[in-house]
This record gives structure tokens, C-alpha cells and sequence, in this order.
């Protein structure tokens, strides 16, 4: 299934970025300031936007035969996601506020997923 040419496009984490900017732009309810359940949605929900765009890298020639390559961009572009939604929140959202923490679990999940994907890429399984 992951074979399949339409997850090796931009589509589906394209389609995952906007997933991740509705929810995180929403107004909250009531989110406590440390909860390892939030801390865990924001670890798995990177870590499936980690392994997008790890998966839509392997399309691209610079990034094809080059693990370095490959972790540079899905960890720049995933960490920027991460910490200009944190800045969004905090400064124009009234209902949120951006949390560094937030960030941190973020940058795990897009880690983790990276090496998760790099092992399934290096048994032939993507």
C-alpha cells in the first residue's frame, strides 16, 4: 500500500499540514498546562507528519540516496511547522498559548518517526 506512487507525492502531507494547523488553530476548551496525553497527541501526530514527509522525500533526486539529505528536510520542515503554529498560538490566539514542551514532543515524534521509516525504507518495506 505505501508502495503505491501517490504517497511518494506531496499530496498527503500537505494534506496532514492543514489536519495539524486546523487543530492546533481551533479554540481550546480546557487544556491543562501539562498533560502527558496532550504531549502524546502532538508526538504522534509529527510522527505521522514525519513519516509523509519522509515518505514524499524519496521522490526527490537530492534526497533519494541520501539519508542525511532526507532527515535535514523532513526535520527542518517539520520542526518550522511545529514552532511557527506554537508562535501562531501564542501570540493570536486568545483561547491558546504556545508551549515549548509542545515543541519538544513535537521534534520527538518527527525523530522517532524518521528512524522508524528509515528502517522500514532499508528492509524494502516503502
Amino acid at each position: 500500500m505505501l508502495k503505491s506512487a501517490i504517497w511518494r507525492t506531496p499530496y498527503p502531507s500537505v494534506i496532514w499540514f492543514l489536519v495539524l494547523l486546523v487543530g492546533s488553530l481551533m479554540p481550546a476548551t480546557s487544556v491543562s498546562d501539562f498533560s502527558l496525553f496532550d504531549k502524546g497527541v502532538h508526538f504522534i501526530f509529527y510522527a505521522i507528519f514525519s513519516f509523509l514527509l519522509f515518505l514524499a522525500s524519496l521522490s526527490y533526486p537530492n534526497t533519494q540516496g541520501s539519508k542525511l539529505n532526507r532527515w535535514f528536510v523532513v526535520l527542518v520542515l517539520g520542526t518550522s511547522v511545529g514552532v511557527c503554529i506554537e508562535l501562531i498560538q501564542h501570540i493570536f490566539i486568545s483561547s491558546r498559548f504556545g508551549d515549548l514542551m509542545d515543541v519538544v514532543a513535537n521534534t520527538g515524534g518527527l525523530i522517532v518517526a524518521l528512524f522508524i521509516a528509515e528502517l522500514l525504507n532499508g528492509n524494502g518495506a516503502l
